[in-house]
């Protein structure tokens, strides 16, 4: 009897027959993760599970109508993802037939992926193109070789995995169970088994909130993947929403639509940070911006987005000692950057979660910034002037359409009102810049108080020729990295 009412089975295999072929040790991979993760399923549900495994060649034989069949009627779908399952129709024919009864009741999202060796984008079934796949192999950093786990090769990496995936389909299963009980019933079922103690123990810690709260955590590289299991697991745990649910695309403009959606949903954002640079597509980048590195842009944007950011770097890692051909170093050594092992890290993210719940201070109306941008590095102002609203400082930029005597008009109140001058020298000419900075001097005699804001941000593209001025404070962010440094800044700010 399965344990979520209405299925015949709670869990249905899918996966290449090539893949639990025995190995050198004559051990069948899929066979013994399927009695591994039937073992770690039962002690965390306090019942069996009802788990589809086609152990009898029904696939050699073409007789494909019991599998999909059998797929249909199951809660949950998981497919032991690779080189070999994208190959095969079967294989296919059961994650479409599943995917297409799920969509029709309103419950897609019922697909669990384990990947066994990587898999080409290009090759990813539409139906699990965008969801979130537990690796089952590492990647060796001297040879390149992606190797498979086992409990002989890595027994620490694989048991983990094995229950982080556990954990994952316990909370599915439970709330489909919990969801179907009360469609029917109207209550639920008091015989249902307890929660596992580990998720007892964190609902009873965890801070009441006025409502529900989601944290994005950053895409990471390979090294990291353990460490973000680990993270998204003990959030999940406290019954915080985690995004994102899948795995991001790899093209630049697709990444930066997933990631803008995510950070609108977003109360929290959260990145582990690598000793390793992340990988820099092309394609990648801001409004008229060079392009960025995966975890540079994550960082950026939500910088943009205005919420509250926790970065994490192991302890072992010296910014200093990172080569400069990583582009990802300056991100070490941020001020949202905590130097700590990760359990406290985690401690870190719920001290933030609580915060949240604190109203924010209401910004004041009669204080702005001004961003002083030639028209050639007008989207960069916009996004600067993005971020500062974002983090409740009102800013503004100049007026680019309009008569020019009103175009002047407008530039000088700026410069006389605004309580701090942010100068960009990014695509504009020194000549251009040094006049600005003339016209600002003639005019500060008129102001009423003192700025406190009174910078010039260097930005793309580089080398930079000195502009010959003292009195400012100059931000290099000639390596693209404007916005981290200009966040440090904004706050910073104490108005």
């Amino acid at each position: 009897m399965a344990y979520v009412s209405g299925f015949t089975n709670d869990i249905f295999f899918s996966y290449a027959s090539i893949d639990n072929e025995p190995d050198a040790q004559d051990v069948r991979w899929v066979s013994h993760f399927r009695n591994d993760l039937a073992t770690a399923l039962c002690r965390r549900l306090g019942s069996d599970v009802e788990i589809f495994f086609d152990e009898v060649g029904l696939r050699a034989y073409h007789d494909l109508d019991a599998l999909i069949e059998n797929a249909r009627k199951s809660a949950a779908f998981l497919a032991v993802f690779s080189p070999s399952y994208v190959e095969r129709q079967w294989t296919r024919d059961e994650l479409q037939a599943f995917h297409e009864t799920a969509k029709r009741s309103g419950e897609p999202n019922r697909i669990i992926t384990i990947e066994i060796l990587p898999v080409e984008a290009s090759q990813l079934p539409p139906e699990i193109e965008n969801l979130k796949r537990t690796r089952f192999y590492r990647t060796d950093r001297d040879s390149g070789t992606e190797l498979q786990l086992s409990p002989a090769s890595d027994p620490i990496r694989y048991n983990e995995r094995v229950q982080q995936l556990a954990q994952h389909l316990v909370l599915l299963l439970r709330d489909m169970r919990k969801r179907g009980e009360s469609e029917g019933a109207g209550e639920r079922d008091r015989n249902e088994p307890a929660r596992a103690p580990t998720e007892k123990a964190a609902m009873a810690k965890a801070p009441a909130l006025d409502k529900p709260r989601t944290v994005m955590l950053a895409q990471v590289n390979d090294d990291l993947y353990d460490e973000r299991q680990k993270v998204n697991a003990y959030l999940e745990d406290y019954g915080l929403k985690v995004i994102p649910e899948g795995e991001y695309p790899e093209n630049g403009s697709k990444f930066a639509a997933a990631v803008a959606a995510d950070l609108d949903r977003a109360d929290l954002f959260v990145q582990l940070l690598s000793r390793y640079r992340s990988p820099r597509p092309g394609d990648l980048r801001g409004d008229g911006e060079q392009s960025k590195s995966h975890a540079q842009f994550q960082f950026d944007a939500a910088i943009r987005r205005g919420i509250k950011i926790l970065q994490w770097r192991h302890p072992d890692i010296s910014p200093d000692k990172v080569p400069a051909i990583n582009w990802d170093r300056h991100l070490l050594d941020g001020p949202d950057v905590r130097v700590m092992g990760l359990q406290e890290f985690m401690k870190e993210i719920w001290a933030a979660i609580a915060g949240l719940e604190q109203a924010r201070p209401a910004p004041n109306k009669g204080d702005f910034f001004f961003i002083n941008a030639d028209r050639n590095d007008q989207d960069l102002a916009q996004t600067l002037a993005a971020a500062f609203n974002a983090n409740n400082y009102y800013a503004s930029i100049p007026m680019y359409d309009g008569s020019a005597k009103e175009i002047e008009e407008d530039l000088e109140a700026n410069l006389i009102d605004c309580k701090g001058l942010l100068l960009i020298y990014g695509k504009s000419s020194l000549a251009w810049v040094r006049a600005q900075l003339r016209r600002f001097i003639k005019l500060e005699n008129r102001r009423k108080e003192p700025l406190h804001l009174k910078s010039i941000l260097f930005g793309p593209p580089a080398p930079k020729a000195e502009v010959g001025v003292t009195g400012f404070e100059m931000i290099d962010c000639q390596d693209g990295a404007t916005l981290e440094r200009v966040g440090k800044i904004i706050k910073e700010l104490r108005l």
